[in-house]
C-alpha cells in the first residue's frame, strides 16, 4: 500500500509541482507501541507537522482505539455497555447518535446497537458453538426494537439487549478525528489513507476523483468547479473479507453482517463516497449487504452521499450522484453522454391496487443487453409476467434480481439519470439504442414499450405516450 500511494504521491508532485509531505502512523520505530489503525498522512501547499502535532495526532489514534476497545474493561464503551447509560466523551457521542440517525433513516438497516451478534459470531469463529440462523436473527431483532434515549450533556440511556459495538467503524472514526485536529492547526490540504479509506479535503479549492483498491487516486488540481468541503472515499469489497473484519481468525463465511437479519452478504464491492468518513464506512456496509435499487433510492435522496457498486460478474451501478462527487468535471465532459428518463405510471381506482412490477433497460439495435436502470419487484413469480424483460434480460443473468431489484412503489413516478456507460462501466459505443419499459400488475395488464434513439437525436426530449399501465415515457440529454 506505501509503495502504491507514495508511487501516486510522485505522479500527482511531478505533475503540480507541489510539494508534500507523507507521515506515517505510528511511526516506524523499534520503541513505537503499536496500534491497530496504520494511518498516512500527506500535507500539500509546503505544511508540516511539528513533533508534538504528530504525537498528538498518534495519542488521537490510540485514543479512539482504546475508548471502542470493548475487551478492555475499563474503556467508555464497555463502561455504558455494562450500565446501559453513562456520559461519553463528545466525539463517541456525536458517532452514536450519527449512527442512530442511519438505523432510522435505514429502517433498522445500519446499526451499531449490535455488540451481542458480534460476540455471538466472535465465539463462533473461535468454535465454542455452531451457528444458528434462528439465533442471529433473534439477536439483530432484539437490538433493533429496544429503545435508546439522547441527553444533551452527552449521556445516553438504552434498553439492555443493546450492547454498543463499532469495531467496524473505528478506523473511519480515527481518520475523522485526525480530520478535526488538522483544520483546527489550520492545516489547509491534506490526504489520509487508512484501511481502505481514502480521504482528501482542502479549503483552498482542491478537486479529486478516486476509486478504491487496485485503482491509484488521482488529483486533478485546481477545477473551476471544484468544491472545497471534505469528501472521503470509504471502500468494502465483502467477498474477500471475514464476515468479523476485526478477528485474528479466518471463518468460511465471507461477507458483511447484514444489520436488520444478522447474517453475512457479499451483493457487492461497495465504494461509498460522504461528508466524513464515519458516513462514508456506514454507507458501504448497508449497500454491501442491500440490492442496488435499494441502495441507489437511499442515496439518490441524500446529495450529500454518492455511491458505486461492482458485483462479482462486473456490473456497475452507479448513483446520480457519483460522478460529480468524484470529479472536478461536469458529466458529460467525463462520459460523453448523460440522458434523464422520466416514467409515469397511472394509478386506477380499485379498492385491491396492487403496485406493479417495472423493469427499464437500453439495448443496442440487435436486441442485447447494454444497461439494466431499474426493476421494481423481488418476486420471481410476478417478474416472468415482464415477459419480454424476462426472455430477453431476466432469465440469463440469474444473479441480477437477487443483486438489483427493489420492491414495487405502487405508481411513483420513475427518474433515472444515465450516464452513457454499459453494464460493466464502459461506454455504450452503438450508434443506434433503444429504450425498453415493461410494466405488469397483478390483477391488472402488461404493457410494453420501446423508444429508439440514438445520443445526437436528443437533442430534442423525446415523449411518447404509454397505454394502459404506463401513462408516459420522457427521454431527454442532461445539460
Amino acid at each position: 500500500m506505501v509503495g502504491r500511494f507514495l508511487l501516486y504521491l510522485a505522479v500527482f508532485t511531478a505533475s503540480y509541482a507541489v510539494k508534500a509531505e507523507l507521515y506515517v502512523f505510528p511511526a516506524p520505530s523499534p520503541e513505537a507501541i503499536s496500534h491497530t489503525l496504520n494511518t498516512e498522512i500527506t500535507l500539500y501547499e509546503e505544511q508540516t507537522l511539528s513533533a508534538i502535532e504528530q504525537k498528538n495526532i498518534d495519542l488521537l489514534i490510540k485514543d479512539t482505539y482504546q475508548t471502542l476497545d470493548k475487551s478492555n474493561a475499563t474503556s467508555a464503551l464497555s463502561e455504558i455497555n455494562k450500565r446501559y447509560e453513562g456520559t461519553l466523551p463528545a466525539w463517541l457521542y456525536s458517532a452514536i447518535k450519527r449512527c442512530e440517525d442511519w438505523f432510522n433513516r435505514t429502517e433498522g438497516n445500519i446499526s451499531c446497537r449490535n455488540g451481542a451478534l458480534y460476540d455471538y459470531w466472535a465465539e463462533y469463529v473461535q468454535g465454542k458453538h455452531d451457528l444458528s440462523r434462528r439465533e442471529v436473527r433473534r439477536l439483530a431483532r432484539v437490538a433493533r426494537i429496544a429503545e435508546v434515549n439522547f441527553d444533551d450533556d452527552n449521556s445516553v440511556a438504552f434498553a439492555s439487549p443493546i450492547q454498543w459495538d463499532l469495531s467496524e467503524f473505528t478506523a473511519s472514526l480515527a481518520v475523522d478525528r485526525i480530520a478535526h485536529y488538522l483544520t483546527s492547526i489550520n492545516i489547509r490540504s491534506y490526504h489520509i489513507s487508512a484501511q481502505g479509506l481514502e480521504t482528501h479535503a482542502s479549503n483552498q479549492g482542491f478537486s479529486w476523483q478516486g476509486t478504491v483498491a487496485q485503482e491509484a487516486v488521482i488529483q486533478n488540481g485546481r477545477a473551476r468547479d471544484a468544491v472545497s468541503n471534505p469528501s472521503t472515499i470509504a471502500y468494502i469489497r465483502p467477498w474477500q473479507r471475514p464476515v468479523l473484519s476485526t478477528s485474528k481468525l479466518a471463518p468460511l463465511e465471507k461477507g458483511v453482517l447484514s444489520h436488520s437479519d444478522g447474517w453475512p452478504s457479499a451483493k457487492f464491492q461497495a465504494i461509498s463516497v460522504a461528508d466524513n468518513a464515519f458516513e462514508a464506512m456506514l454507507l458501504a456496509h448497508f449497500s454491501a449487504t442491500k440490492t442496488a435499487q435499494q441502495a441507489m433510492e437511499l442515496v439518490n435522496a441524500n446529495p450529500s452521499l454518492a455511491l458505486k457498486l461492482i458485483d462479482e460478474n462486473g456490473r456497475v451501478f452507479t448513483s446520480n450522484t457519483y460522478t460529480a462527487r468524484t470529479s472536478g468535471k461536469n458529466k458529460t465532459e467525463k462520459n460523453g453522454y448523460a440522458i434523464s428518463i422520466d416514467i409515469t405510471l397511472p394509478l386506477f381506482d380499485i379498492a385491491d391496487y396492487r403496485g406493479p412490477f417495472v423493469s427499464v433497460w437500453i439495448s443496442d439495435e440487435k436486441n442485447r443487453l447494454v444497461k439494466s436502470l431499474a426493476l421494481r419487484g423481488t418476486s420471481e413469480r410476478w417478474l416472468g409476467e415482464l415477459r419480454t424483460w424476462w426472455r430477453r434480460v431476466g432469465r440469463k443473468n440469474e444473479g441480477l434480481v437477487d443483486g438489483f431489484a427493489g420492491a414495487t412503489k405502487k405508481n411513483a413516478p420513475l427518474h433515472i439519470e444515465w450516464d452513457g456507460l454499459d453494464d460493466f462501466g464502459k461506454s455504450a459505443n452503438s450508434s443506434s439504442l433503444i429504450l425498453h419499459v415493461e410494466v405488469a400488475r397483478e390483477h391488472g395488464g402488461r404493457s410494453y414499450e420501446k423508444i429508439p434513439f440514438t445520443f445526437d437525436s436528443l437533442t430534442s426530449p423525446i415523449t411518447v405516450t404509454g397505454t394502459d399501465e404506463i401513462a408516459s415515457i420522457t427521454l431527454s440529454l442532461m445539460n
